[in-house]
């Protein structure tokens, strides 16, 4: 890739077009912008082959059902419209966000049944939410004191732009000195991060929340090789006196795979890290990333 194609202004698909990033103006009325009132949904591409979009786009379409939002594109028209996003982006390795709210309403006071909505698509260079260090020595993780969406409030599956408590919760661990943070559900279980789903290795077993958490789908591929790999696979609830005790802890994220953790509340694991389960996964998942295993290719 030349200088000028670094220096490339990037490419925003917003309603159909396909613009520079300074010409997509969104509208201070859109109720993405006033309410948080919208959905969204993250993919990856990794040397030009974008990673499980199927399924990406999938939930993503679960989301507006529920959120009781509006498309003008069915599944295969936004598969479409990522890869060309990404093409004109000329990112083989991209991390690519896409959303829809529910547009501007013709009155201050509207029915949110009847809107239009407004869709956007846009590409950055691939994002690793751990540095090279952090990835090879492992993060210090916060048990924050704020908690992430519950059921009777808002359904955790929703993949909204509702994310202020998510940033609230980013700020205090970085004041705290931690690298990253998770939370806990209203019952006291260790849920997930704000970017992040929670794994634990425990006498050989792998270990992930079962409620209370995003459903995300580089959660649910570890889970898939861990099976691949032999590894016992247990999906339910555990507090943070289990992580503690856990002879390895990671994250997880399409924005790296795995992230090993060393440090939980100021308790140091007791095991190497990253730990054998989690190097293992991790090495699997970069494999078939690396062979386009799920793959859509965008032809960079």
């Amino acid at each position: 890739m030349d200088k000028n194609e670094h220096e490339a202004e990037p490419i925003v698909y917003l309603n159909g077009e396909y613009l520079p990033a300074s010409s997509a103006g969104i509208s201070v009325f859109d109720q993405g912008f006033l309410l948080g009132d919208g959905v969204f949904d993250v993919v990856s591409s990794w040397k030009g082959t974008i990673f499980k979009l199927d399924r990406h786009v999938e939930r993503f379409f679960q989301s507006l059902q529920a959120a009781h939002l509006s498309t003008t594109m069915d599944r295969d028209a936004w598969k479409r419209a990522i890869v060309e996003t990404v093409k004109r982006n000329k990112l083989p390795d991209a991390s690519i966000r896409f959303i829809v709210s529910r547009g501007v309403p013709e009155q201050v006071v509207a029915d949110p049944r009847e809107h239009t909505p407004t869709e956007v698509i846009w590409a950055a260079p691939y994002i690793f939410l751990g540095d090279e260090q952090k990835r090879r020595e492992g993060i210090r993780l916060m048990v924050s004191q704020l908690r992430g969406f519950s059921p009777d409030t808002l359904d955790p599956r929703y993949k909204c732009l509702s994310r202020m408590h998510f940033q609230l919760a980013k700020v205090e661990a970085s004041a705290a000195g931690y690298d990253d943070l998770i939370w806990l559900n209203s019952a006291g279980f260790a849920a997930e991060g704000p970017a992040s789903n929670l794994f634990m290795v425990k006498n050989g077993a792998l270990h992930t929340p079962s409620d209370d958490i995003l459903h995300g789908i580089t959660r649910q591929t570890f889970l898939e090789l861990g099976e691949r790999a032999g590894v016992p696979v247990r999906i339910g609830q555990f507090t943070v006196y289990d992580l503690c005790t856990a002879d390895e802890v990671f994250t997880c994220s399409t924005a790296g795979g795995a992230l090993p953790v060393r440090e939980i509340a100021g308790r140091t694991l007791r095991a190497p890290v990253p730990g054998p389960v989690t190097a293992t996964l991790d090495r699997l998942y970069w494999e078939a990333r690396e062979a386009g295993e799920h793959g859509t290719p965008t032809g960079l």
